[in-house]
């Protein structure tokens, strides 16, 4: 359908409307236009219903009633939907098809390589329903009854009015649960383990750990890591609330009136800490050989850890904070003041650079060798997170810029489609309202520019700057340039500065 519906009588008048191949533009209200870099967009009361075409009669690529619902889809078939964002998805990639809302629902299946398809679906209050690739279905409504296979890191879970009785199954481990947590037994891999809550407990893994309670939570004793040589393993006590120990090797630990006091010292590597009282202070000395971490925190005026490729300063914590980090993969630098500034500045190993700004609520920006975005104003406080500004940002958003294809593609947007400009190797195009368009573009080896007054009624060109002007025809409602775009580039030179100084052809 063409727009010329909603001017009917005057395009019988006329004898001029816009075919369905030209372009309509009456934003805020409705319009269909080219895109730069190929394609074209459709939007309706200000951006909240959008549609995308690959091409002016080709297939549809995108289409969005924002902020409820949006879908972009690939042309191997690959789809991707969000609705109610950010907690809706459904997701087609391949064989593999997800549909969740969290935290109400998720549902996930996948063709396997017998034809079969095995699926998984989980919801609120506590029903588990799924099928393998054998075909074998098992369900759960929890907490009455039922059967959950390969959930978390357990491969299967038998329970019956949890927490009266309950049968877990992990890598050969096999653990039984009456009244959880009250009385369990375990037996399999690595041996036999079990507790009467809270009177007494041992939980062992032959080669992996030895741990034990009694009248819990007052005394425990553990030995952890056995399978590495007697220098490297771990042995730590505690009589809860007033002392505990901890010993692996030269490194030796204490804590007195647990969380809140603390001591810990390597003798061989030079590591030492001290907490207390917790959460308020803590120091870290960062030892010689190895280095390990350091840290220094006086909560909530200050703290600084340093460890594993990570710097990180807080001051008056969460205002303040400035991080580096330096990783085989990028290096990154960040820093924060919540929730007036936000940045991040990244290299990656290969020498890409990416930046992300946001100054709020005035204005963000994300740049990268491929694309950047400039928005104002920017009223989500939150971190980057695109999808969010996809689907709600136009509602506040005054002015957007775009760039694509290494920046050659070019998206300028007001508020609701008042003004925007479309540019890219090709073509120039602009748009008021439905008042006034312009489009730049080569035709024959010559620079053609083109308008378009009071919704298409006026519409000349012009070839070269001393061409003599040529009237068009009228296209109500307006500016009727074709949706197919200019194929013939125009001018290195001219393209250069269009595209780097954002002059006018």
């Amino acid at each position: 359908m063409t727009l010329c519906a909603l001017f009917l009588a005057c395009g019988t008048l006329l004898g001029s409307c816009a075919s369905f191949d030209q372009e309509i533009y009456l934003a805020p209200f409705a319009s269909r236009y080219s895109r730069a870099g190929g394609g074209t967009e459709s939007e309706l009361v200000a951006g909240a219903i959008r549609f995308r075409h690959d091409s002016p009669r080709g297939a549809l690529t995108h289409w969005a009633l924002r902020p409820l619902v949006s879908e972009y889809r690939k042309p191997n078939g690959d789809s991707l939907t969000r609705f109610l964002v950010p907690l809706g998805t459904i997701r087609h990639a391949g064989e593999e098809h997800v549909n969740q809302l969290l935290p109400i629902w998720r549902y996930q299946s996948e063709l396997e390589a017998n034809g079969t398809r095995a699926w998984k679906f989980l919801a609120l209050p506590g029903i588990f329903w799924s099928q393998d690739s054998s075909g074998r279905v098992v369900r759960a409504v929890f907490p009455f009854g039922g059967v959950i296979e390969n959930f978390a890191t357990f491969d299967r879970i038998v329970f019956v009015l949890f927490p009266l009785y309950m049968h877990t199954e992990r890598e050969g481990r096999h653990s039984t649960n009456w009244l959880f947590p009250l009385f369990n037994r375990t037996t399999g891999a690595g041996g036999t383990s079990g507790r009467v809550f809270p009177l007494f407990g041992h939980n062992r893994y032959a080669g992996r750990y030895d741990r034990w309670f009694f009248l819990w939570p007052f005394f425990h004793f553990q030995r952890n890591d056995l399978a590495k040589p007697e220098s490297a393993r771990e042995t730590n006590w505690l009589f809860w609330p007033l002392v505990g120990h901890t010993q692996r090797g030269s490194y030796d630990a204490w804590t007195w009136l647990w969380p809140f006091f603390g001591y810990a010292r390597d003798t061989e590597t030079g590591f030492w800490a001290w907490d207390g009282p917790w959460p308020f202070v803590r120091v870290h000395g960062g030892g010689r050989h190895p280095p390990s971490e350091e840290r220094v925190r006086f909560w909530p005026f200050f703290s600084r850890y340093k460890g594993d490729g990570l710097e990180k300063r807080n001051y008056l914590w969460p205002i303040v904070q400035v991080s580096s980090e330096d990783y085989p993969d990028r290096i990154r630098n960040a820093q924060y003041v919540l929730p007036v500034w936000q940045r991040w500045d990244e290299v990656a190993a290969d020498g890409r650079e990416e930046h992300w700004a946001k100054a709020w609520p005035v204005y963000q920006e994300h740049r990268d060798p491929d694309t950047s975005r400039v928005a104002f104003p920017a009223l989500n406080p939150l971190w980057h997170l695109p999808v969010i500004d996809d689907h709600y940002a136009w509602i506040y958003e005054l002015w957007t810029s775009e760039r694509e294809d290494a920046h050659t593609v070019h998206h300028d947007r007001a508020w609701g489609g008042i003004y925007r400009r479309e540019r890219d190797r090709f073509e120039d195009r602009e748009y008021w309202f439905g008042f006034w368009s312009r489009r730049g573009f080569r035709e024959g080896g010559e620079r053609v520019e083109a308008k378009s007054l009071f919704f298409g009624l006026l519409r000349w060109q012009r070839r070269g700057n001393d061409g003599e002007l040529d009237w068009l025809a009228p296209a109500f409602p307006g500016p009727g340039w074709p949706l197919e775009r200019s194929r013939e580039e125009l001018a290195p030179s001219r393209a250069a500065r269009l595209l780097e100084e954002g002059a006018r052809p």
